[in-house]
């Protein structure tokens, strides 16, 4: 397969130092990013290869969304305010909204590609969402959700059935792992022996998301109490008997770490000091709507704990897009706006790559060819302050490259 040169009148490299380049490109070559640098001197190293460039653009690596539900991407009619609210609503009209999923679930993967991402890790509760995110132009980290709060045959044996079928479709940019839904909502015993019989390369749980949720795995006691004997008609049964028990469940694990609110130094302590990686996924629209809540970042940088920055589902937001997702973080997180920005599309790059295991991320020699070229207006000047007006502003990906291949083509 011949190189191609791709490059633009601005670069965001999003490497570690953000290095921000000016009339610059990347060479791609059966999908990955083989060299770096200068327009002129890429066109005269590679005299044969074709040449996409564009003048008034941004060239910057695919954005990558760690954490979205498909499968809910139906809904307006959830209730917002409270957690225990939003619960209890999603649990009574879940039916519904699953009936419209399929036109509801292309339409949001339509509104991944169109916001710059090229990498999803999707949270699957029921394998619905499967083959569309197969077939889609998306690289996808496609968690199959184990949720079940006894540890019976048949809730491994469905688990097990579900799990087997994603592993059949196991390929570079489709690719199983596994997801335990909450401390609430999962057996001890059963989580043990879906992570003893299946490996999956990187784990994704929701954890303390709500201030119910602590109360409960603290004195088992609180909202959660309620919900088992009035929403659910079951007997509380309560399985882990603190949050470091159920962190506990993955030691040596890579884990994402999903909202982690009314988490406390010594949770995120305990959580990497037990796992191989473990990375604080935050939602900020989500968090605000549900809990009333932004995460506090200064903690997680303090024990030098990664951030990656995600949409969540249409459940627990009124859109995902993930455009709109990194704005709303620029108004939610404490810290003057230019030392906020890098911080912020590193979340949405390289910080996400690494988190879910993929080789994207960044404009690097060796990295996969993931890369998003947005519209820019004006003069183009290779500073924070134009680059923070270009977010503000942007509304949707001009070109979107997945694996050197050419997905979103302007005004298509």
């Amino acid at each position: 397969m011949p190189a191609k040169i791709i490059g633009a009148g601005l670069v965001l490299t999003c490497n570690p130092n953000f290095d921000i380049l000016t009339n610059a490109g990347v060479v791609m070559q059966k999908g990955t990013i083989i060299e770096l640098g200068d327009m002129a001197y890429l066109c005269k190293t590679y005299p044969n290869a074709p040449v996409f460039f564009d003048k008034k653009a941004l060239l910057l690596p695919a954005f990558i969304n760690p954490h979205v539900h498909f499968e809910f991407s139906g809904q307006r009619c959830f209730e917002y305010g409270s957690f225990e609210g939003w619960l209890s609503s999603v649990l009574k009209k879940r039916t519904g909204v699953l009936e419209k999923s399929q036109i509801s679930m292309q339409k949001a993967i339509n509104a991944q590609l169109l916001s710059g991402v090229g990498s999803v890790g999707a949270i699957s509760s029921y394998g619905l969402d499967r083959y569309c995110l197969r077939d889609s132009p998306l690289r996808v980290v496609f968690f199959d959700e184990l949720i079940g709060g006894q540890a019976t045959s048949s809730n491994f044996k469905a688990f097990s059935q579900r799990h087997t079928l994603t592993n059949q479709l196991k390929s570079a940019r489709f690719i199983p792992a596994i997801a335990i839904h909450a401390p609430y909502s999962v057996h001890k015993d059963l989580a043990k022996q879906v992570l003893h019989t299946f490996k999956s390369s990187v784990i994704s749980t929701h954890f303390l998301e709500s201030q119910a949720e602590l109360e409960w795995l603290e004195s088992q006691q609180g909202w959660f109490n309620y919900f088992y004997r009035e929403i659910l008609k079951v007997v509380p049964s309560p399985s882990f008997s603190s949050p470091f028990e159920f962190l506990d469940l993955f030691k040596n694990q890579r884990l994402l770490l999903v909202h982690a609110l009314f988490a406390n130094r010594q949770h995120l302590k305990h959580a990497k000091r037990i796992s191989a990686q473990t990375t604080l996924i935050t939602c900020p629209r989500s968090n605000r709507l549900l809990s009333g809540k932004i995460l506090k970042t200064g903690l997680a940088k303090q024990l030098n704990m990664p951030i990656a920055i995600a949409t969540d589902g249409e459940s627990s937001n009124y859109n995902i897009n993930f455009l709109e997702e990194l704005r709303i973080a620029l108004w939610s997180f404490q810290k003057p706006l230019l030392d906020l920005l890098p911080e912020v599309l590193l979340d949405a790059t390289l910080h996400a790559s690494k988190a879910l295991g993929l080789n994207t991320g960044s404009l690097e020699k060796g990295k996969d060819a993931d890369l998003a070229l947005f519209a820019l207006s004006g003069q183009i000047e290779p500073t924070l302050p134009y680059i923070l007006n270009w977010l503000l502003h942007a509304r949707r990906v001009k070109d979107l490259w997945v694996q050197g291949e050419r997905v979103v083509i302007a005004g298509a």
